[in-house]
C-alpha cells in the first residue's frame, strides 16, 4: 500500500465521500457506506476531507505501524479548506488516542490500559449488567427503544 502517492489522476466515486456523513439518513445508519468503502474502495482518498480514509483492519495496522497520525486534519487546517462544517469531528477527533503521535499517545494508552485491565472491567461487569438492566426493563413496556436515547445517553433525571 503506498500511501504517499498523490492521488491526482485518481477519479473517487463521489458516492463514497465522507461529506456523506453529513447526511442524518448516512449519519443514523452509516454501515452501509462503511461497507462499501471496505469493499470497492479500502485505501480511498477523500477529496472531501484531502485525505485518505482506510478501511480494512490489515491496511488500518499497517498505516498505524509506518505512517504518522499528524496526518489527521485539525480544525484549523479544516477551517483554511474551507471544510469548517467538520471542526466538532475534528475537535473529537485529534484528541482520541488514536489520532495522537509519541509521546503523547504512550501517555494517554499508559493511563487507559491501568484503568482497563482485564480485572478492573471484570469487576466492573455486574455493576454494568444492573445498569443495562435497569435501562432496558424501563423501555420494555414502550416495545421499542433508541438505542442513544435511551441506552447509550440516557436522561437519568426523568
Amino acid at each position: 500500500m503506498d500511501m504517499a502517492a498523490s492521488p491526482a489522476g485518481s477519479k473517487p466515486d463521489p458516492a463514497l465521500g465522507l461529506y456523506h456523513l453529513l447526511d442524518p439518513d448516512v449519519l443514523g445508519n452509516p454501515y452501509p457506506l462503511y461497507h462499501r468503502l471496505r469493499t470497492e474502495d479500502p485505501v480511498h482518498w477523500d477529496p472531501f476531507l484531502h485525505a485518505w480514509v482506510v478501511t480494512r483492519y490489515a491496511d488500518v495496522v499497517t498505516v498505524f505501524q509506518r505512517f504518522s497520525a499528524q496526518r489527521t486534519p485539525t480544525p484549523e487546517q479544516l477551517t483554511a479548506m474551507g471544510m469548517g462544517a467538520l471542526t466538532p469531528l475534528a475537535q473529537m477527533m485529534v484528541r482520541q488516542m488514536l489520532f495522537l503521535d509519541p509521546p503523547a499517545h504512550g501517555r494517554v494508552r499508559a493511563l487507559c490500559s491501568k484503568a482497563f485491565t482485564p480485572r478492573r472491567v471484570e469487576n466492573l461487569r455486574a455493576h454494568i449488567q444492573d445498569i443495562v438492566d435497569t435501562l432496558l426493563d424501563a423501555v420494555q413496556a414502550k416495545g421499542r427503544m433508541d438505542v442513544i436515547a435511551d441506552l447509550a445517553y440516557p436522561r437519568m433525571d426523568e
